[in-house]
C-alpha cells in the first residue's frame, strides 16, 4: 500500500505539469481503481491538491512544506553552496542563507570572504529577529501569511535607534520589502552594519528561504542597486531552482519515513 502511495507521489512530483488519473494510469501501470483509491488517501491526508475542477492533481501544500522543513540543513546548503560562493566572490562581501523552520528564521550559512586584507562582518548563525533582520524580514514578507503571522509573534528587542518595534511600522515595512522585492537591516541590529537580503521562492508555499550579504554600512550601501542587487537576484533564481529541485522530486527518498509515517496515522483515524 505504501509502495503504491509513494510512486503516486513520485509520478506526480516528476510530472512538468498537472497530471490526470489517466496520465497516473499510463505512468505507474496501476490498476485504475487502485489509482483512484489511493487519489483518495493522498487528497485527503493533504500530499496532493485538485486542479481544473479535480481533473488533475498536484503535490498538495502539506506534502511540500514537509518535504522543504525536513530537508537536513546540509542538504539545502549542498544545493546552493555555489551560489553563496558566487556572491562572494563577485562581491567582495560576506554571503549567508536563512531558512524558514518551527516558527522562526534561522541563519544556516555563512560564508566570508577569503582575502585576510580584508575587513568583513561576521552575523554568526542561529535565530534571527525577524523585525530588524534582512534574512528574516525577506521570509517573512513572502511566506504563506499564517507561517507569517506565526513568525511575528516574538519579542521584539530594540537593539539601535533604528530597530523599529511597532506592529504598524513593521507591516508597513514588510508591505515595502514585498514592493521592491528585497529586504534590508540598516544599522537596526549594529550600528554601521547594513545587510540586503532577497527571498528565496518556493512553489505555492511562498519565500521558506533567503539569501543576501552582509557589510560595513559605508561600502554595502553605495552599491545596493547598481551592483548588489543585480547579482542577488541573479544567483537568487539559481538558488530557488536548485533548493525546490533537491527538496520536492528526491522527497520520497529523503523523508520517506516522514511521508510514510504521516500516510499511515492518516489511515489510522478514518
Amino acid at each position: 500500500m505504501q509502495e503504491r502511495l509513494i510512486q503516486l507521489l513520485e509520478s506526480v512530483a516528476g510530472a512538468a505539469k498537472p497530471v490526470s488519473a489517466n496520465d497516473l494510469a499510463q505512468m505507474t501501470k496501476l490498476p485504475r481503481a487502485t489509482i483512484y483509491r489511493n487519489l483518495s488517501s493522498l487528497l485527503r491526508c493533504g500530499f496532493l491538491d485538485e486542479v481544473e475542477d479535480g481533473k488533475r492533481y498536484v503535490l498538495g501544500i502539506r506534502f511540500i512544506k514537509i518535504a522543504l522543513t525536513g530537508k537536513s540543513e546540509s542538504h539545502v546548503i549542498k544545493a546552493v553552496s555555489a551560489m553563496i560562493h558566487r556572491l562572494v566572490i563577485e562581491l567582495g562581501e560576506t554571503a549567508f542563507l536563512a531558512r524558514y523552520r518551527g516558527g522562526r528564521v534561522d541563519l544556516i550559512h555563512v560564508e566570508p570572504p577569503s582575502d585576510p586584507s580584508i575587513s568583513y562582518i561576521y552575523p554568526g548563525l542561529g535565530t534571527r529577529p525577524v523585525h530588524a533582520c534582512s534574512s528574516a524580514k525577506a521570509i517573512a514578507a513572502f511566506i504563506l501569511p499564517e507561517l507569517r503571522d506565526e513568525l511575528l509573534r516574538t519579542e521584539r528587542v530594540q537593539f539601535t535607534q533604528a530597530t523599529l518595534i511597532d506592529s504598524s511600522d513593521i507591516a508597513a515595512e514588510l508591505e515595502t520589502v514585498r514592493r521592491d522585492g528585497f529586504a534590508l537591516c540598516d544599522g537596526e541590529i549594529d550600528d554601521g552594519v547594513t545587510s540586503i537580503a532577497v527571498p528565496i521562492m518556493v512553489d505555492r508555499l511562498g519565500a521558506l528561504f533567503s539569501m543576501g550579504v552582509v557589510g560595513p554600512q559605508n561600502r554595502i550601501k553605495p552599491r545596493l542597486r547598481t551592483h548588489i542587487l543585480p547579482v542577488l537576484k541573479e544567483e537568487n533564481i539559481r538558488a530557488a531552482a536548485a533548493i525546490q529541485h533537491c527538496s520536492i522530486v528526491d522527497a520520497e527518498r529523503t523523508n520517506l519515513e516522514a511521508l510514510s509515517g504521516e500516510l499511515e496515522a492518516t489511515r489510522n483515524t478514518h
